[in-house]
């Protein structure tokens, strides 16, 4: 994942918790992707971990289920 999907994936989390305590949701997720694009890549890296977020998105089927 690059430093970009990373914010990304960083700004759509805040934007979802934003917007949940009704804040407009476009403007947070601008907002704090403008934040993001200006930090360093490690320390994205390292947050995106702690939040839980660095997992593959989409379903994982186990070989035994087929």
């Amino acid at each position: 994942m690059n430093k970009k999907e990373i914010c990304i994936k960083l700004a759509e989390d805040y934007a979802d918790r934003a917007a949940k305590g009704g804040a407009n949701y476009d403007e947070s997720y601008q907002h704090y992707l403008s934040r993001c694009l200006n930090r360093n890549e490690d320390d994205l890296k390292s947050q995106l971990k702690v939040q839980g977020l660095n997992k593959p998105d989409g379903f994982i089927i186990s070989a035994a289920l087929m």
